[in-house]
């Protein structure tokens, strides 16, 4: 049982979130390093060609996971296993219709894009969206906050993923060995999900359960419709206009920057269930909502600022000229992508309250604003035209944003936990560029790059540690506290 008092609720989440981070991170850093060697060794065109493929079957998988496990989380039932089933009968239903829709899209792809190889490896994924509903038992150490469990079983995914995909892709078996991976890595998990739930698999069909979570559920297909938007709109219009090389340095673009998002993935997850338990208490609520962010933000920040920075070196050290071309994509997305972390966690709070459709009204508006500002910016300027077009967009969502957390949490100001996250960042770039303007500028050694790198690293560690001490020495108090109760 969790602790029943707001002390004993913050150990056991910032245990929680600490777990998270662990798991998490291990499991991004490997799926990284395999995304950088297969980026090396396929080449912009297979990395397009997959980034099409990839895109169309995850955004549908999105359109298919509409909070319904959220919604399981809030839900309290006398019969806990009886719930669960209804809502696994639910998410298998939409699961299914998400298979069929990928399935569908499949020729849709190829015609498109003018290339046959889209069908067989679009219908190859199309098992993914009931791949992810048969994955449903984490909802259940989701909600008893039990993080261990629930993040091995979610490691289990790209652990067995990087396991087969490395290999495959060292043998020669090029864009497929990215299908085959992630095939193994799913089946792998389903299986230990099952092994593990505490519950049994049955199907519970139940018209009023499903009513009640699709009516959660309803904002969270538009946000995810939106997202299917944006994502398909930005690699269409590339690799439609300018071929699948374009595409794949756009793919690259989007693949780096989401990992802008990792440290919100991992606390809105985390505090998710703690904010169930306190929703009723607005100065609770308030402290963790600015607490939250500040955290997140000591990432997003110095990630797409690093990027921004030091990407180039990435794409001429790492990845080679054939690449040169995401150069400003990379760098203009991974600032578009960070700013837009600012308060990213502000729909869990509303969500607990059984609000969940102002995040459909914010992603209107991000869907909108991309199809006025970056889609016509990509066309008439290039990368440098998407790219003021998409941080355009942020601004518009930011707007939207602070509008709803003025109206939940009014003692929060976005501006000022956002002005706090940049000091360092700003602290640690501008000697870097000072001394890139002064002492050689235009093309550099690697030594030049990583004494540059370590440099910029250093300074962001004693900035952030003079600027946020108070609040990480709080954040490591409650973990000794996990440690000791």
């Amino acid at each position: 049982m969790a602790p029943r008092g707001t002390a004993g609720l913050r150990v056991l989440t910032a245990r929680g979130g600490a777990i998270n981070a662990v798991f998490l991170s291990g499991a991004e850093l490997l799926v990284l390093l395999q995304g950088l060697l297969a980026t090396a060794l396929l080449g912009p065109g297979l990395i397009g060609l997959y980034g099409v493929v990839t895109t169309t079957a995850m955004t549908i998988v999105a359109l298919r996971r509409v909070g319904i496990d959220e919604a399981f989380v809030q839900t309290e039932a006398d019969d806990e296993e009886a719930e669960f089933q209804r809502a696994l009968t639910v998410e298998l239903a939409l699961g299914v219709v998400g298979a069929l829709a990928v399935a569908a899209l499949a020729p849709v792809l190829a015609a498109a894009y003018d290339d046959d190889r889209l069908l067989g490896l679009t219908l190859a994924v199309s098992y993914l969206p009931v791949a992810f509903a048969l994955q449903a038992p984490q909802w259940v150490f989701f909600k008893r906050m039990e993080y261990v469990r629930l993040r091995t079983l979610q490691a289990i995914v790209p652990l067995v993923t990087v396991a087969v995909t490395v290999p495959l892709l060292l043998a020669g078996v090029e864009v497929w060995a990215l299908v085959i991976g992630p095939l193994c890595g799913n089946l792998a998990a389903i299986v230990a999900a099952w092994r593990a739930s505490p519950y049994r698999f049955r199907l519970r069909p139940d018209r009023a359960a499903a009513r009640r979570y699709l009516r959660f559920s309803w904002p969270v297909f538009v946000t995810a419709a939106v997202g299917l938007f944006v994502a398909q709109g930005q690699i269409a219009v590339f690799g439609i206009h300018d071929g699948l090389e374009a595409a794949g340095w756009i793919t690259l673009a989007a693949t780096l920057t989401r990992y802008a998002d990792r440290a919100d993935q991992i606390l809105a997850t985390t505090i998710y269930p703690a904010i169930v338990r306190v929703r009723d208490r607005a100065d609770v609520l308030e402290e963790l909502f600015a607490k939250a962010n500040r955290l997140t933000l000591m990432w997003a920040f110095p990630f797409g600022a690093g990027l921004a920075l030091f990407g180039p070196d990435l794409i001429v050290f790492v990845l080679g000229d054939e690449w040169r071309g995401a150069i400003v994509l990379l760098g203009g997305m991974a600032i578009a992508v960070a700013l837009q972390q600012v308060g990213y966690s502000w729909f869990a709070f509303y969500r607990a309250r059984g609000e969940s459709w102002p995040q459909a009204v914010e992603s209107v508006v991000f869907g909108v604003s991309f199809a006025v500002l970056a889609i016509p910016g990509a066309l008439a300027g290039g990368s440098w035209g998407f790219v003021a077009g998409r941080v355009g967009c942020t601004a518009c969502v930011l707007a939207v944003r602070q509008v709803y957390v003025r109206r939940l949490l009014p003692g929060v100001r976005l501006g000022m936990i956002a002005l706090r996250a940049l000091v360092p960042v700003a602290l640690a770039s501008v000697p870097v560029i000072v001394l890139r303007l002064a002492l050689w500028g235009g093309e550099r050694t690697l030594a030049q790059a990583l004494g540059e790198l370590a440099l910029w690293l250093g300074g962001l560690a004693l900035a952030t540690h003079r600027l946020e001490g108070g609040l990480l020495a709080e954040l490591r108090g409650y973990l000794r506290a996990g440690v000791t109760a």
